[in-house]
């Protein structure tokens, strides 16, 4: 099959047959209850995120959409991870073991090639003898290459993907976001894709955090506060960047076992479960309530309303109050506006006296951590917790 170019220009990219690909991508025979990618690649979207919880499939299919993209037109799947240590083979040794178990690679290829094998950040297709267990051929171009964020500067100046159409970033949502990340992930893209129009960014996510600071850097960040399992939501940036959005969710046979293992193992009355079980669509923790004024207690005494977070794009105000039983503790709210008077505290850029980086000054970091550890912090709702928690790990990652 002739490759056709987008603008009949080689400079632009291939121009992609998806439902070519797709038709391929079904020969595979992969379970029915598994999510379809295809919506998003044929729309018009370069960015697709994907958010759900562990064992949805996300990557295997996106792995498998890369390898028979790679089967027919040659593309080159940059998988991407934050650091480099996840993607040394110790740590990435089982991301084709699901491929590898139901013997996909025989069926993409016609039996030409039955296993997988990894040299020096590539992937190759290959073939092992069953009888002897001896690689007897391995295809002589790589279908993906692995790379990390933080080691972005290394390849900047000297890596070159021609085909390199396909750029996985998985698990996006990490435990650390450093600063800087999403201008480096960016950076990253732009190194492998140059000047091509036939690149798609997809954003795998296992962990799921609505106040993560990728989505705010997106433009996206309140569209994703409504945004609920089994629905999905194409976006445009202000500047007309383009953004698929969809929240997975289990269905069918795997939504049945799920069901079966939260009863046989995790059956209790413990919110903090949800993000296991499945139960909640976001990951929020349970968090304590601002408490209400009991019969015959005075009302609590308001220190200071002039401590304010700042996280994107939205405040939080934290009021220093003086509990009849309590003692000193700090009542969060969501706020809309803040004060000549207020203290700001962001990890944003500072254009404005008011505002104080991260924790602040000395006084200020010391009575927030004070607080924070001695369970001294009360919350209007379980969502401004989790918003505070997502502040507090972004100060950590800088």
């Amino acid at each position: 099959m002739a490759t056709k170019y987008i603008n009949n220009d080689i400079e632009c990219g291939i121009d992609y047959d998806y439902k070519q690909v797709k038709k391929l991508f079904k020969k595979l025979g992969c379970p029915e209850d598994l999510f379809d990618p295809f919506p998003a690649l044929l729309s018009a979207c370069r960015w697709i995120l994907d958010l759900s919880e562990r064992s949805v499939g996300k990557t295997t299919q996106w792995l498998l959409v890369g390898m028979c993209m790679h089967w027919i037109y040659g593309t080159v799947i940059q998988y991407v991870r934050q650091f480099e240590e996840m993607i040394m083979p110790k740590a990435s040794s089982d991301l084709f073991a699901t491929i590898l178990k139901y013997d996909y690679v025989a069926k993409l290829t016609d039996g030409e090639y039955n296993t997988i094998i990894y040299k020096s950040r590539r992937w190759y297709l290959a073939y092992i003898d069953t009888e002897t267990m001896e690689i007897t051929r391995t295809c002589p171009d790589h279908f993906m290459f692995s790379c990390s964020i933080d080691k972005q500067l290394q390849l900047k100046s000297s890596y070159n993907a021609p085909t390199g159409d396909l750029i996985i970033f998985d698990e996006f949502i990490g435990k650390i976001t450093p600063v800087n990340e999403f201008v480096e992930f960016c950076d990253l893209c732009k190194t492998i894709q140059r000047e091509r129009q036939s690149v798609r960014f997809i954003l795998l996510a296992n962990t799921i955090d609505k106040h993560h600071v990728y989505f705010n850097e997106l433009c996206i960040y309140e569209q994703i506060q409504m945004l609920h399992v089994g629905e999905h939501l194409q976006l445009r940036s202000p500047l007309g960047t383009q953004i698929y959005v969809e929240f997975l969710g289990l269905t069918g046979e795997r939504k049945k076992r799920r069901s079966i293992i939260n009863t046989l193992y995790y059956g209790f009355k413990n919110p903090r479960l949800a993000a296991i079980t499945g139960d909640d669509e976001w990951s929020m923790g349970c968090y304590q309530h601002i408490p209400k004024r009991g019969e015959n207690e005075t009302d609590p005494q308001c220190i200071s309303r002039q401590l304010y977070l700042l996280y994107n794009s939205r405040y939080v105000r934290l009021d220093i109050m003086q509990h009849p039983k309590l003692g000193v503790v700090i009542y969060a709210h969501w706020a809309t506006q803040t004060y000549d008077d207020s203290i700001i505290l962001t990890c944003d850029q500072r254009y404005d006296p008011r505002y104080q980086y991260q924790l602040g000054n000395k006084v200020v970091s010391r009575l927030i951590k004070y607080m924070y550890t001695t369970n001294r912090v009360y919350y209007a709702s379980n969502d401004v917790g989790n918003f505070i928690d997502s502040y507090l790990k972004r100060c950590k990652s800088a």
